[in-house]
């Protein structure tokens, strides 16, 4: 799970290098990453299905509400704050707006983006505002802030009912961009988005919306944990997620945005899962995969202060193909490499001081019994 998360960070970056670093000249070359979009946005509907997954597995009865709530402020505030101050003091030293259409946020907009609502409102100075990433932790916050409330009924499920409930749920997520569309305006013509703001904000960014595949991640888990998850080999997911790729022309834009990638999605976490507790062979469990995914919810943080800086240090200029691929993958390796620094030199000391979630039983080593299946996986971490 943790080597996962890195890969998942890894689409987020290299599609912003792509869409939003601009290096290319050749036009073709954004045409042809037209999935890159979708790519992102399966990326982070993983992240809400991940998030819900691990905090379901690792909860315990014995856990109380402002433990938890203090546990998840001190993982991710330290790093947004740092990357929130950089990357005001950036749009106040260029005075520009490098990579998004969005005017430099006011004293509102920064506030809000710092405190971690900005995701409620439907503007894009608002949840595209400072460091813009940051609309899926405003959305992450408010999972937190409900999760000692869902975990409760989500444990009480029968498991005769847990199949009824993921089905439920799901067809929430698959029906949300249909509400969408009956309740907002389509996108003016001639605007620079195939969809309106009111519209992309209330299918992608509004956080009640993202809150049903956090609420799908929880009842997965406890499938997963009452043995009522099939045994499913992670390759089926897989194609399954290929094929919604491969349509992607077909799709309305609507289902681009995180609801025509969930329900493959959904089903590979709990098939990766369950190859984890049976203690069986991975590539996502390399020791340096593993490291770089402790240090992925970081990546996500600063990648995007990184790549701005490099944005407005060249003057937005562009580049033949192969300087500018040369370059995206210089960039992304410098994104990586800082996003370790920020996490050794800010995430970890913070968590070792401040977050200490008490005796945690180790995953087991061999096939796992139903029993087992309430242990934790690697760690609690859910976070981008």
């Amino acid at each position: 799970m943790t080597g996962l998360r890195f890969l998942l960070a890894g689409v987020v970056l290299a599609g912003h290098v792509l869409t939003l670093g601009r290096f290319f000249e050749a036009q073709g070359v954004y045409e042809a990453a037209d999935a890159s979009s979708m790519a992102s946005a399966a990326a982070v509907s993983s992240f809400f299905l991940l998030s819900g997954f691990v905090l379901a597995w690792n909860a315990s009865p014995s856990d109380t509400a402002l433990r938890f709530w203090r546990r998840r402020v001190v993982k991710i505030f330290p790093n947004h704050a740092v990357t929130w101050a950089l990357m005001l003091g950036l749009l106040m030293v260029t005075g520009t707006a490098a990579l998004l259409p969005v005017p430099d946020p006011g004293l509102g907009e920064a506030v809000r983006n710092l405190l971690l609502v900005h995701a409620w409102v439907p503007a894009m100075t608002d949840f595209s505002s400072v460091n813009p990433v940051t609309w899926s932790i405003s959305c992450e916050a408010f999972f937190y802030l409900l999760f000692p409330l869902l975990i409760r009924p989500v444990r009480a499920v029968p498991a005769r009912l847990l199949w009824p409930v993921i089905a439920l749920v799901a067809g929430a997520v698959v029906t949300m961009p249909m509400v969408a569309m009956a309740v907002t305006d389509e996108a003016a013509p001639g605007s620079w988005s195939p969809l309106s703001t009111e519209r992309w904000w209330l299918i992608y960014f509004f956080p009640p919306v993202r809150l049903l595949e956090f609420i799908l991640g929880l009842v997965l888990a406890r499938a997963v944990q009452l043995d009522r998850w099939p045994a499913l080999r992670p390759a089926w997911p897989l194609l399954a997620l290929a094929a919604v790729f491969a349509v992607r022309p077909e799709l309305p834009e609507e289902y681009v945005w995180g609801a025509a990638t969930c329900l493959p999605v959904a089903a590979l976490i709990p098939a990766l899962a369950t190859r984890d507790i049976q203690g069986r062979e991975s590539r996502l469990g390399r020791r340096g995969l593993v490291l770089l995914g402790e240090a992925s919810f970081a990546l996500y943080m600063v990648h995007f202060p990184v790549l701005y800086a490099i944005r407005v240090l060249l003057d937005r200029r562009t580049f033949d193909t192969v300087t500018a691929t040369l370059l995206s993958v210089a960039v992304s390796a410098l994104c990586v490499a800082v996003s370790l620094l920020l996490w050794r030199g800010v995430e970890v000391p913070m968590m070792r001081r401040f977050a200490r979630p008490g005796g945690r039983s180790t995953p087991p080593a061999r096939p796992a019994t139903p029993d087992d299946r309430t242990a934790p996986l690697r760690q609690e971490d859910p976070a981008p």
